[in-house]
């Protein structure tokens, strides 16, 4: 049997250039670990700035404090310790390993393998490591060869060197990977799986320790793991949660947690919502309730990630709302015990028309003054939140923001899109999979519904979202849809999609659950004539 070691992985949630909180956060975790018997410590990639700092490395200053808190925590350490940091030599950046011991830094290495894809921006920032991260510890008297490699260094498909190769070849005692890997749907079992295969010829343990917490438009999952040196899980993190994970590599089989994909998402989307108010500086949402499911997935969400008392849902009725939206929205406030006003646009809306009449003379009415309700709603919403503080909570998803189905400065204001990376027909899942876990908690008329904007007499949507979203989904991940538009009217799609790009530049950061997001991951240019 191979040589047994306690590791302990400290899948934590920093907070991105808060140095003080980090470094006590670091310290504590240490300390929690090393009580628990861990011979050997390990943290995510780049815990002790927060991932991705982007343009903040730009600043010295970030670079000088990010070294000067591991100088500090590495005096604090005694048994061995893996902390992600950003190094700095002859004025070139390495996104970094530190392999600290009894009180000193006695190793870093240096990531060789930069992402520069999706969300990823490395190159931007830093340079590539050459040489594998291999270092020594001695457990129990016994010598153990170990390498540490840093997150993308296992996704090597795209590249040209294969380091699972070098390192298989090198024979270590054991293989630490630290990452910073953001979710999207699945992304637990790809790691899993890719592990497994890169790895399964290493006769050693591996482990895998990742981050988690929201960071803007990013989650990131935690779900880190270890395996024994028959590459089988013995153990692994929380999903979603800040976790503690002290094995011993030579421990029994894991029987992984099987996880519904809908309980997934919505624990992603629900962290998200709170790191990103947390981390802020914000307590209260607010939300504009229409009665519509968009509107009660986003105010679930609110109030599972912020509490009842701290989520503000108003409905702003007009002339066009049905009588059942807005008992829907009364009803699921009152089941949500949160918060609940109503706002009358109509004489608003009135007093628009009024004023605009003369200059719209002789022109039917459109589009426009749809538009102008909208925007009377995004307004007493942002009022809202100025007077109270309160972080406005978009409600438009993917299929509505991929084919401009909504209205800038309207329904798309907003400091957060909650469910903007979830398809139509995802949020008709999570809802019902809500309904499910919670007694019912949405009104059933507001997913059996039509959907509909109500901006004009008996208005419904215009699309088959059952038809839509799956194409719209593979637009946006730049598949073939040809097979899936013949002989519909969906032809001009993909164009369509392009050429809405103006409003969701406009619109709040989305969070991210998918493998392509609206946002930093998507670059389409605003000015674009090109059509596939």
């Amino acid at each position: 049997m191979p040589q047994s070691i306690k590791v302990g992985l400290c899948q934590i949630n920093p907070i991105l250039g808060d140095f003080d909180y980090n470094y006590e956060k670091l310290l504590d975790s240490y300390n929690k670990a090393i009580d628990s018997g861990a011979n050997l410590v390990v943290f995510p990639e780049m815990v002790i700035t927060g991932y991705p700092p982007q343009d903040l490395l730009f600043s010295e200053s970030f670079i000088k404090k990010n070294l000067e808190v591991l100088d500090n925590f590495s005096k604090e350490v005694s048994s061995p310790c893996i902390v992600g940091f950003v190094d700095q030599k002859d004025g070139k950046l390495f996104n970094s390993a530190a392999i600290c011991e009894n009180g000193r830094i006695v190793k870093t290495y240096n990531k060789i393998l930069l992402p520069n894809y999706d969300v990823f921006d490395e190159n931007r920032y830093f340079e590539n490591g050459i040489d594998i991260g291999d270092f020594t510890i001695n457990i129990n008297d016994t010598s153990l060869k170990c390498i540490v490699q840093i997150c993308e260094d296992l996704w090597e498909d795209n590249y040209d060197r294969k380091l699972s190769d070098e390192i298989v070849q090198m024979n270590p005692d054991l293989i630490i990977n630290i990452s910073a890997s953001p979710y999207h749907k699945n992304r637990k079992n790809v790691r899993k799986d890719l592990i497994m295969e890169k790895f399964g010829d290493a006769n050693c343990p591996f482990i895998y320790c990742n981050l988690v917490g929201g960071q803007d438009e990013l989650i990131f999952d935690g779900n880190s793991m270890v395996f024994n040196s028959d590459m089988k899980l013995i153990a692994e993190g929380k999903s979603f949660e800040e976790d503690l994970v002290i094995v011993d590599t030579n421990s029994s089989l894991l029987d992984s947690r099987k996880v519904e994909n809908d309980s997934e998402i919505y624990r992603a989307l629900t962290l998200g919502v709170k790191d990103y108010f947390s981390k802020t500086g914000h307590q209260k949402a607010v939300i504009g309730l229409s009665g519509g499911i968009d509107s009660a997935l986003v105010a679930c969400l609110a109030v599972d990630a912020l509490g009842s008392d701290n989520v503000y849902l108003i409905s702003m009725p007009s002339r066009f709302s049905s009588e059942h939206s807005k008992t829907d929205a009364k009803e699921l406030a009152e089941n949500l015990n949160a918060n609940f006003d109503t706002v009358d646009i109509d004489e608003l809306f009135e007093k628009y028309l009024d004023v605009l009449s003369p200059k719209f003379k002789g022109l039917e009415s459109d589009v426009t003054e749809e538009n102008i309700q909208s925007r009377i709603r995004g307004n007493i919403l942002m009022a809202f939140s100025n007077k109270f503080g309160c972080l406005v909570l978009s409600t438009g998803n993917k299929t509505e923001l991929a084919l401009g189905y909504c209205t800038l400065y309207g329904d798309m204001s907003g400091g957060l899109s909650a469910i903007g990376d979830l398809s139509k027909t995802e949020v008709y899942n999570l809802a019902k999979w809500k309904n499910k876990t919670s007694k019912n908690i949405i009104p059933h008329s507001s997913i059996s519904k039509p959907p509909s904007a109500e901006l004009a007499p008996n208005q419904v949507d215009p699309f088959d979202y059952d038809l839509i979203s799956p194409i719209v989904d593979k637009v946006v991940l730049g598949e073939n849809i040809s097979n899936d538009i013949a002989d519909t009217d969906l032809g001009d799609i993909a164009i369509r999609i392009n050429r809405n790009e103006h409003k969701r530049r406009q619109a709040a950061p989305v969070l991210r659950i998918s493998k392509k997001a609206f946002g930093m991951g998507r670059r389409v240019p605003i000015v674009n004539h090109f059509d596939e």
